[in-house]
């Protein structure tokens, strides 16, 4: 007997969904070469930034994932709108940057603590259900906070919440945080590291050491490194 995930992907698409899915493609945005380093990217492996500050196509997303990032676009507008209307909010959305490395990005939002007006900034996420209950027990995840860190070294603001919602539940993780120099100056780094590569003209190499799974630019990168030898 097929599994239900086999029958699923084999069945033919309604027409409700072939269209919805034709929309979700053109709310994509084009790819184009930068002039600075995204904190949302700072994660990334260092030939993966690489591919991004060039403007490489990422590799294509498949339809449901496409699917659960507008739903994550919803779940932010959600929360944002309640941090106006209790008289939480500071400012949202605002551009920042910082010079060297050059890094641009804009923040989700400077909300202000009640108990002593000290702002705070906040950085929204949504998730799904976890598989394993213990997930929750690992937040905030790791590539969140170096996002987070470079937003607070650009502003200036060195405590601050990284806010999930469940999906699923609708159920709030609110984590608290604070400025970490060791994240950020790590991250710098690797920014630096990158930009000289793209200074000089020169292919990043590939990095073996790092986890390939989830890579937006796996195919390219593979592709390079396995049949043109780069």
């Amino acid at each position: 007997m097929p599994k239900l995930s086999q029958v699923l992907q084999e069945r033919e698409k309604h027409w409700i969904e072939s269209a919805f899915d034709k929309y979700d493609l053109t709310q994509q945005r084009a790819s184009y070469k930068r002039t600075h380093f995204s904190p949302s990217q700072a994660h990334l492996c260092p030939r993966a930034l690489y591919y991004y500050m060039l403007g490489y196509d990422q590799d294509p997303i498949a339809s449901q994932n496409l699917r659960r990032m507008g739903i994550g676009t919803v779940f932010h507008e959600f929360i944002e709108k309640k941090l106006v209307e209790t008289g939480l909010m500071v400012s949202s959305e605002q551009e920042i940057t910082y010079e060297d490395p050059p890094i641009r990005g804009f923040y989700d939002a400077v909300i202000k603590r009640p108990s002593d007006d000290k702002e705070i900034l906040l950085e929204l996420k949504s998730m799904a259900e976890p598989k394993n209950p213990k997930f929750a027990d690992y937040l905030p995840r790791h590539d969140h906070l170096i996002q987070w860190n470079l937003y607070s070294l650009m502003t200036g603001i060195d405590e601050g919440i990284i806010f999930y919602i469940n999906k699923n539940n609708q159920q709030y993780i609110i984590c608290e945080t604070e400025r970490n120099e060791s994240i950020i100056s790590t991250t710098l780094e690797k920014f630096k590291q990158v930009q000289e590569y793209l200074d000089n003209g020169e292919h990043f190499p590939y990095q073996p050491e790092w986890k390939h799974d989830w890579c937006n630019y796996r195919a390219t990168c593979e592709k390079d490194y396995f049949i043109k030898g780069i």
